[in-house]
């Protein structure tokens, strides 16, 4: 098959962050019971008092992502379309061959990302970037890295905390 072609029956699933299907239950991988990590089986549950992430959780909801991306390109692909891309006959040879076992290595190459802000915000960004000497990037790179480093928020925070953004950034508007 020449690159850039696609097999015919092949389904490419690649789950956006915000992708409910890791969530959902007919994609969700059986893990022998007392083996599962936090966030392998299902979401991850906020607890108040709770510290950052831990690497377990981060890998729990990693290989349920993965293991739920395999299943839906398992159950939507014609086994023929997965051979002819190097994919294993079953679900579960997929599965024992590709859920990573460990988080991503630190010096492993960056991963590419996609997302969305309002476009007053952006150009806010960019002259913070600026101002401070660095990029874009560096700058989106550095506020997640010290995010990272802090205990998760409230959901019910985040969401009015959230609205109080959108506001922020309307009234910001109107006053310019």
């Amino acid at each position: 098959m020449a690159d850039g072609e696609r097999a015919k029956g092949y389904r490419k699933v690649q789950l956006k962050p915000g992708d409910p299907t890791s969530l959902d239950p007919r994609y969700i991988v059986a893990v022998p019971d007392g083996s599962a990590l936090p966030g392998e089986t299902g979401a991850l549950a906020y607890e108040s008092g709770r510290g950052p992430v831990t690497d377990d959780e981060a890998l729990g909801v990693l290989r349920r992502r993965k293991g739920a991306q395999l299943a839906r390109m398992y159950a939507e692909s014609a086994p023929q379309a997965l051979e002819q891309r190097g994919l294993p006959p079953t679900l579960d040879e997929a599965l024992a061959r590709h859920l990573p076992g460990e988080l991503p290595a630190r010096d492993k190459a960056k991963e590419v990302t996609s997302i969305s802000l309002p476009p007053r915000l952006m150009a806010r960004l960019v002259a913070r970037a600026e101002l401070e000497g660095r990029n874009l990037n560096a700058l989106i790179e550095m506020m997640l890295w010290r995010l990272d480093r802090e205990a998760p928020l409230d959901p019910d925070e985040v969401r009015r905390e959230y609205v109080e953004m959108m506001d922020d950034l309307k009234n910001r508007q109107a006053a310019d």
